[in-house]
């Protein structure tokens, strides 16, 4: 009786000390998500626990596939002691192959439907196809048949990622907990769509915010926030788990409270959603940033006087409150549209522009000018010694019948250098380029000459 007593006691303790059976974590009841550029995003969500005395186990599903195990954290009340005591994330999600693998060295069946015949045999490798061994010894490659598996062959394999924790926890009770993890899969661009009006002074400008989700999970109702700047992250040699108001103010305050908050933050601009959205997996989704109508622009052409080639077009705006913007503008890609004669819209270039502030410009460049041409040439070059002198010639040529057009010609020129004499005028734009302001007449030319000198130090 008393070693049956014993035995019982020793069974007693053994069940407190050890983990029950795994429990499921409540379902996510608030969800947030943070996206930076360039693959990563911060998940915080708040689950409600069923928390046991002593140590027990809990599955939580629907996290990312893509989620960092090292940068999970796990939040009770201040009046829950607990310790996290091991962690596991499965991501090896299931498919015919990974099942298959399971089965390596074991017996499977396979089904030939055409003669309604099976035959048992023994899996030996996965690898290029399947290689198997029959009853009589034999070595079958890529046997015909279908694959039958034991009843509960899929029971350990994962339908979804999956992390589960090794919890202990001083009471029992109910209490919402916070989890929060770093995640690849996650990224976000915006674009830009530019419609110019006839006489390319203006234009309306709509801007897209566009969302990635290759984590391997699906997001509902998310609070979703975009943060804007480029994020200090250490690399790693591998992926993470590989697998009439002002119009400013009516981008941020209009009659569009569902759409994004811009706000500064920290050395970043952050763009808050305010509105739940769902992001599903494998999913690109599209949301509106801002809207400005009558924006004022400026058509520019610019040609290269040192290297010569194409006359570029550029086009550019004032990113202020006084041009109808004034949002900070996130970096990525703009497209310009022009109506034809029908009215009909079409695509006449686009362009990248980086992470742009406010009251700052936006230059694009949309093109090559097909009616206007530049031809630079080097007219002479005379060391003096101490240096040297060139004499450049530049030739522009607007072949548009009624529109007289003004370009500007950057010259680079490197060292300690001045312009001793130019048929035009020019102005220093920085240590290292000469600019150059020619207005050229429809259906004419224009040309002119300079000479600068380098000296040696």
């Amino acid at each position: 009786m008393t070693h049956r007593l014993s035995i019982l006691v020793i069974i007693s303790a053994m069940l407190l000390c050890a983990p029950a059976f795994a429990k499921d974590a409540g379902d996510v009841e608030d969800l947030y998500i943070t996206i930076y550029n360039g693959d990563l995003a911060l998940v915080r969500e708040m689950r409600s626990f069923e928390l046991s005395q002593g140590r027990q186990d809990f599955i939580l599903s629907d996290v990312s596939g893509r989620l960092n195990p090292a940068t999970v954290h796990l939040a009770f009340p201040d009046s829950v002691e607990f310790e996290l005591l091991e962690q596991n994330f499965d991501y090896d999600l299931v498919s015919s192959d990974k099942m298959l693998e399971k089965f390596i060295g074991s017996d499977i069946t396979l089904v030939n439907d055409y003669d309604d015949t099976s035959m048992v045999v023994t899996l030996l490798s996965m690898s290029g196809g399947r290689v198997v061994r029959d009853r009589e010894g034999r070595i079958l490659l890529n046997p015909p048949g279908r694959v039958v598996l034991p009843q509960g062959s899929a029971d350990e394999l994962l339908l979804r990622p999956t992390l589960s924790w090794d919890l202990w926890c001083a009471a029992a009770g109910t209490h919402t907990g916070e989890i929060s993890y770093l995640s690849g899969g996650l990224d976000w661009s915006a674009d830009y769509v530019v419609m110019l009006a006839d006489d390319d002074a203006s234009a309306d400008i709509e801007g897209w915010v566009t969302l990635s989700n290759n984590s391997g999970t699906t997001f509902r109702d998310a609070h979703l926030k975009l943060v804007a700047g480029d994020v200090n992250r250490v690399r790693e040699d591998r992926r993470l788990n590989e697998m009439p108001m002002p119009a400013a103010a009516m981008m941020k305050e209009s009659a569009e409270p569902e759409g994004f908050q811009e706000e500064s933050f920290f050395e970043y601009h952050l763009y808050d959603l305010q509105r739940p959205t769902t992001i599903r997996n494998n999913q690109q989704k599209q949301i509106g940033l801002l809207t400005a109508n009558g924006v004022s622009t400026k058509k520019l052409f610019v040609f290269d006087g040192r290297y010569g080639g194409d006359v570029n077009v550029k086009m550019q705006f004032e990113n202020s409150e006084e041009n109808s913007m004034g949002m900070p503008l996130p970096k990525g890609v703009v497209r310009v549209f022009k109506a034809d004669s029908k009215g009909q819209a079409q695509f006449i270039g686009e362009d990248r522009i980086d992470h742009t502030p406010r009251d700052e410009d936006v230059r694009l460049q949309v093109g090559n000018a097909f009616d206007i041409k530049g031809e630079t040439v080097r007219k002479e070059y005379k060391d003096i010694g101490d240096g040297y002198t060139e004499v450049w010639e530049i030739t522009l040529k607007n072949h548009k019948e009624s529109e007289d057009v003004l370009i500007t010609v950057p010259f680079r020129i490197w060292g300690d250098w001045r312009i001793v004499e130019a048929t035009t005028d020019y102005t220093k734009k920085d240590a290292s380029t000469a600019e150059f302001k020619v207005l050229v007449p429809a259906d004419g030319e224009a040309r002119f000459t300079f000479q600068y000198r380098v000296d040696w130090r």
